[in-house]
């Protein structure tokens, strides 16, 4: 008596007609079927100096109206980042003692564990240069599905899903332009940024309290210095983040760049002066 060999995949199930090897199947056209339970949103914006955040909920509708579409189950976890690049890479020291040089990227690594962990059973991106900028990361994630063979989809771009071969080609060879694209750029600005200070420009990012664009970029806006060293003062005091927003609001101080003061701006402000731990907004 013999008994039949185990199949790779235990839940999925050769149709008849291709018994026999008949035909030639393309089992990653099942894998990609899978509708996860429990899926992730990944969202990410380069730039976003005032805490808004608008870009990421833009993406998260997006994303939301593809995972509608895919007939996947609601989300369960979202990887925000927000104002962080996935270009540049910072010297990192091990415990071991060791160097290494990577994109430092909290919720992107967090979302790798997850998924191998089965905390999220699949995952939608908005779109591969928001996903990944650096090789390497994009074959930290290719290794990840290889294993757990659950779909990782683009909610944009034609709706690349990593659990295809074909795909993850492709990924690979958008991914690489996509750094090139970044080198090119950060060369470009580089080069810009020496000149502008050849000749005694301001240069790079303006940040709130002085002029921001035009001829007069970089001179100090004295309303706006005065509201500085106000949330400084405040929250030296004991206030908030969240408490200082608040009592701007109600004052009428008209903010940087939004409708209204929120504590995430606030504590942005902060964190560029250096002040801000955690837990205090």
């Amino acid at each position: 008596m013999t008994t039949a060999a185990p199949t790779v995949w235990e839940d999925f199930d050769v149709p008849a007609h291709a018994r026999g090897g008949q035909v030639t199947l393309n089992l990653y056209d099942h894998l990609a079927a899978y509708a996860p339970k429990r899926p992730g949103a990944y969202l990410r914006i380069s730039s976003d100096r005032f805490g808004l955040e608008t870009g990421e909920d833009h993406q998260l509708e997006d994303s939301e109206d593809s995972r509608a579409r895919l007939r996947w189950g609601p989300f369960a976890k979202i990887y925000k980042e927000n104002d962080t690049s996935a270009f540049k890479k910072r010297k990192i020291v091990k415990p071991d003692g060791s160097i290494d040089w990577m994109v430092p990227r909290p919720e992107f690594r967090q979302l790798l564990a997850d998924l191998a962990h089965g905390v999220i059973d699949g995952v939608i991106f908005y779109d591969l240069d928001r996903l990944v900028r650096q090789p390497r990361d994009l074959e930290d994630l290719i290794d990840i599905v290889e294993y757990v063979k659950r779909p990782v989809t683009g909610a944009t771009g034609g709706h690349m899903n990593l659990i295809n071969d074909s795909d993850r080609h492709m990924a690979r060879m958008m991914c690489v332009m996509a750094l090139k694209s970044s080198e090119d750029t950060a060369r470009r600005v580089a080069r810009q940024h020496l000149s502008s200070a050849q000749n005694g420009q301001a240069q790079g990012r303006i940040a709130y309290g002085w002029v921001r664009k035009g001829e007069k970029k970089g001179q100090l806006v004295p309303e706006e210095a005065d509201v500085v060293t106000r949330i400084f003062q405040d929250f030296m005091s004991g206030e908030s983040a969240y408490s200082i927003a608040k009592a701007f609001n109600t004052e009428g101080i008209t903010p940087p760049a939004a409708r209204t003061w929120s504590s995430t701006m606030i504590a942005k402000m902060l964190r560029r002066l250096g002040r801000c731990p955690a837990g205090r907004h």
